[in-house]
């Protein structure tokens, strides 16, 4: 029951209810870390226990297609696309594959991304400030102008300049599905804004559970940005349709584990890193297990 999505998000996180249903008609995503810990508070009376309700879940191999909106140098271009080539079929990524549908078909520890073909860089087509549905607008633009393939199986993810301004109320990250970015198909999405130097701190898992001064590859923005694409990709893939794999209270497989990293150790540069993919460090959270242990797993 997170959401982050329009000015919602600040009531919800006062007032929330650990017997709250899931708001299907909402994107859920990565609470920012002051309003993760006072939910983790909430539930700790009661241990979480995920449950499936019925709806389908991402089960063969997928693609994954970015824009990058805004302005990224090649740095920042190299952490995420890094990220993105490797995490299918990693460790990581296969604690996901404990989830099924109605039929028993696990989720597939299967992704593929391509920067070439898969990326495409948006310079500001819509400007430096946006509002309304501007996630699906930027990435159906993308779809319509031939920049990225269109894909009923894909995940569309896109992240954001720090330079540009966002709605009130989006913080960190978000999944949902619509049918505005492929017109009249149910295409999965994902937002993870590099974010702006007001809620980086809420956001990054090295400055606020470590106080690290840095990330593990020197742009703190960028590496936060993983941190949050492995919580939103675990929970596109199990709980697609927002009714699929969630706990009493609305809380998805990355949500159970939102900052929490398990064993560390320090990147050459003194941060704190958890995982390698594809030769660089990262700091990623870890995801919801429901095998042995019944826990927050690095990886199975």
């Amino acid at each position: 029951m997170k959401h982050r999505f329009f000015a919602m998000l600040l009531t919800l996180a006062c007032c929330m209810s650990v017997t709250a249903a899931q708001d299907t008609e909402a994107p859920q995503g990565r609470l920012p870390y002051q309003f993760d810990q006072e939910l983790k508070r909430q539930m700790a009376a009661s241990p979480p226990k995920i449950l499936y309700h019925g709806g389908p879940v991402m089960v063969p191999a997928k693609n994954i297609y970015i824009v990058y909106y805004g302005s990224f140098t090649a740095k920042q271009h190299t952490i995420l696309d890094t990220f993105l080539e490797n995490i299918g079929g990693s460790p990581a990524f296969n604690v996901n594959t404990e989830y099924y549908n109605s039929a028993k078909q696990h989720v597939e520890n299967i992704l593929h991304y391509s920067p070439s073909s898969d990326s495409y860089d948006d310079a500001y087509s819509l400007g430096k400030s946006l509002n309304g549905n501007f996630d699906t607008a930027i990435l159906h633009n993308a779809v319509a102008g031939g920049h990225l393939p269109s894909d009923v199986n894909g995940i569309y993810l896109l992240t954001i300049s720090p330079d540009v301004k966002l709605p009130n109320g989006v913080w960190c990250a978000y999944h949902f599905h619509s049918s505005a970015i492929v017109t009249g198909e149910d295409i999965k999405y994902a937002l993870a804004a590099d974010p702006p130097t007001s809620i980086l701190s809420s956001c990054s898992g090295n400055i606020v559970n470590y106080h690290d001064k840095t990330s593990p590859n020197g742009d703190i923005g960028m590496d936060e940005v993983v941190d949050s694409l492995i919580h939103e990709l675990s929970e596109t893939v199990t709980d697609p349709d927002i009714n699929a794999w969630f706990t009493s209270n609305g809380s998805e497989n990355g949500d159970l584990c939102n900052f929490v990293y398990g064993k560390t150790f320090l990147a050459p540069n003194g941060s704190h890193a958890n995982h390698t993919f594809g030769g660089l460090d990262y700091l990623a959270q870890e995801i919801w297990s429901r095998a042995n242990p019944v826990a927050c797993v690095l990886s199975h």
